[in-house]
């Protein structure tokens, strides 16, 4: 079992030191999905926690930008890449906004709006800033 230990830890580090990715907090697990279940029920939670690393899979990692740490994949990438229907995106977006996990921002973009989608990595019940 040491064995497998010491290799997972020597993965992470590697994948850490290269800036590959984030790691997903543990609360999202522990904490944030038994809370989401409770009050919504475990289908709602499971799509909310999919969709909650989904983001911060996906977010703009190239630093100098004002899309820094910003994801902003289309609905129809969202329902391609995980399997949620497009009319639970809203919802589920919406819940975790509700419950300081999520900011979205919509943004001029070539004549249109674009909708951007912060993932926090702590609870907030309010960010500072502008919008």
């Amino acid at each position: 079992m040491d064995n497998y230990a010491s290799e997972a830890l020597r993965q992470k580090e590697s994948v850490l030191a290269a800036g590959g990715y984030a790691v997903v907090p543990h609360d999202i697990y522990r904490v944030v999905l038994p809370e989401l279940t409770a009050k919504y029920d475990g289908r709602t939670a499971r799509d909310c926690v999919l969709l909650y690393g989904y983001f911060q899979a996906h977010v703009n990692g190239e630093s100098g930008g004002e899309a820094y740490m910003w994801a902003f994949p289309t609905v129809d990438k969202i329902v391609e890449d995980t399997g949620i229907k497009r009319n639970r995106v809203k919802p589920l977006t919406d819940i975790l906004e509700s419950e300081g996990l999520l900011v979205t921002r919509r943004i001029p973009w070539y004549g249109h709006t674009k909708k951007m989608f912060m993932p926090l990595y702590h609870r907030q019940s309010t960010v500072k800033g502008t919008d």
